[in-house]
């Protein structure tokens, strides 16, 4: 929990008249309502961000904090739009010195869904009120924070745990696998689109949560890992997601042990770690292959031979 909030007014927001449509009391309220949950969430999920990167900066948490800059980064991208005027956005102060880790990633997570559930919420009720100017720059605050990089940032919290086994086929299961590999493989149709990737990546996370018996489970925490090696370049959280792999299905057939060699000898230059993994890769694929010579060949240079 918490400790120590709290409320103060901050950041004046000046913005376009009410809505046309919104002319009775009860419209009017509810619209009001909706906005300033929209600012709140917003402001406090920032001001978060800049505590968390600070408290990691002080302690030295240097991966942390990268996740921290990068996500605090995607937020600074985002096209925020003022809906209604004569609102302030209302700062939750917290007392830092009172505060642990886990109080403000807890902070961060709680602003950052009610931001997005708010501006879905937003974006309905401009839509069926067919404001279409409003709805549009709501659409488009949502549509650019769903885009961002996003972290779960305590212990291991990013990923589920290693004790999961995908033993049962489910066929819902199994269909929305085939929609979320469909959707990833949009994701780079032409360049990478930020936006269909963490669409992706929150699909099969929760395809992993809804169903975590499923025999499809260890396939999508491949495609989760492959989604951050290809379209992030987020390594050590790929790593995390292809030991789940590994942890969940010691005898898969996905080529898990290759991909991570290949993240450590060329993105993480650790050759003495990638060599291990080359040598375990090489029952991943059929004797006389062309991928297993390779293999080897790669395995013999970094030997020295």
């Amino acid at each position: 929990m918490l400790r120590k909030m709290l409320p103060v007014v901050a950041l004046m927001v000046v913005v376009t008249a009410p809505s046309a449509w919104a002319q009775d009391a009860s419209s009017r309220t509810a619209l009001t309502d909706l906005v300033q949950r929209v600012i709140d969430a917003r402001l406090n999920y920032g001001e978060n961000l800049h505590r968390l990167v600070e408290y990691y900066r002080k302690t030295g948490d240097t991966q942390r904090a990268a996740w921290v800059r990068r996500e605090l980064k995607d937020f600074r991208d985002i096209h925020e739009y003022d809906y209604l005027r004569d609102l302030k956005a209302r700062l939750i102060v917290m007392d830092l010195a009172a505060c642990g880790e886990s109080d403000i990633v807890e902070a961060l997570l709680e602003y950052r869904r009610d931001y997005r559930l708010s501006l879905e919420s937003l974006v309905e009720v401009l839509s069926a009120a067919k404001e279409v100017s409003l709805w549009r720059h709501a659409k488009r605050e949502l549509k650019d924070l769903i885009s961002a990089n996003k972290y779960l940032y305590l212990r291991d919290a990013d990923t589920p745990t290693p004790g999961l086994q995908p033993i049962d086929q489910i066929s819902n299961a199994d269909q929305q696998y085939a929609q979320l590999l469909a959707l990833k493989k949009d994701s780079r149709r032409f360049g990478v689109n930020r936006y269909k990737t963490q669409l992706a990546l929150e699909g099969f996370r929760r395809l992993i949560g809804d169903y975590p018996t499923s025999d499809k489970i260890d396939d999508a925490a491949f495609q989760i890992a492959e989604l951050c090696t290809d379209n992030l370049k987020d390594y050590q959280r790929a790593i995390r997601w292809y030991e789940c792999v590994l942890a969940w299905d010691p005898q898969t057939q996905l080529p898990v042990n290759y991909r991570i060699a290949l993240i450590y000898d060329k993105y993480l230059v650790n050759r003495l770690v990638a060599l291990n993994y080359y040598q375990r890769s090489l029952n991943e694929f059929p004797r006389g292959s062309s991928q297993r010579k390779r293999i080897q060949e790669r395995i013999n240079r970094l030997r020295g031979k």
